[in-house]
């Protein structure tokens, strides 16, 4: 349950590149006349109950990691986010604790000091494979919008066509 007393359950929030919902609490839901989806939490007793996530993961699809690799001519593979932030408008910058280069469908070069950067909502749009496999990171994400919130997340790998990398120091 949340906050409210909502009883969380499944909310699917994009399905096939399509936006099906948006997180709400009891006065939202009632704005526009939907159900609560059980996202308003708290960090202590006494904060206001905020809208923000709950655990949240992608569903995987049908491709093999390495299919997916072997397909890129030039990229970058990113393993396990390492700190991170997003606003409300959707823009995100978070770092990665493996990156390497690919070349010609190769996993090549184990890279250092990698940050990336962009708008979810146009990130999203640029997803062209998912992978079968799944992992669920258990025990390090934190919601920090003005309280603190125990979240995790997990999903497939994702094969996006565009993605800014801020920054790329030496590599090893």
């Amino acid at each position: 349950m949340d906050d409210e007393g909502v009883t969380a359950s499944r909310t699917v929030v994009i399905e096939n590149g399509i936006l099906k919902s948006y997180l709400h609490n009891r006065e939202t839901a009632a704005e526009f006349e939907v159900e609560p989806t059980g996202n308003a939490r708290a960090f202590e007793y006494s904060d206001e109950p905020l809208i923000r996530m709950r655990n949240t993961y992608i569903e995987p699809s049908d491709y093999e990691l390495d299919e997916m690799i072997k397909e890129v001519n030039h990229g970058y593979l990113l393993k396990g986010p390492k700190s991170g932030q997003a606003d409300a408008n959707g823009e995100f910058m978070f770092g990665a604790q493996e990156a390497y280069l690919l070349k010609k469908g190769e996993v090549n070069d184990l890279l250092k000091g990698v940050t990336v950067s962009g708008s979810a909502f146009d990130v999203l749009q640029t997803v062209d494979a998912l992978s079968r496999d799944f992992s669920y990171d258990i025990g390090s994400g934190y919601c920090g919008k003005r309280q603190l919130a125990k979240v995790d997340g997990g999903g497939p790998h994702l094969r996006l066509r565009h993605m800014v990398l801020l920054q790329l120091k030496l590599r090893l």
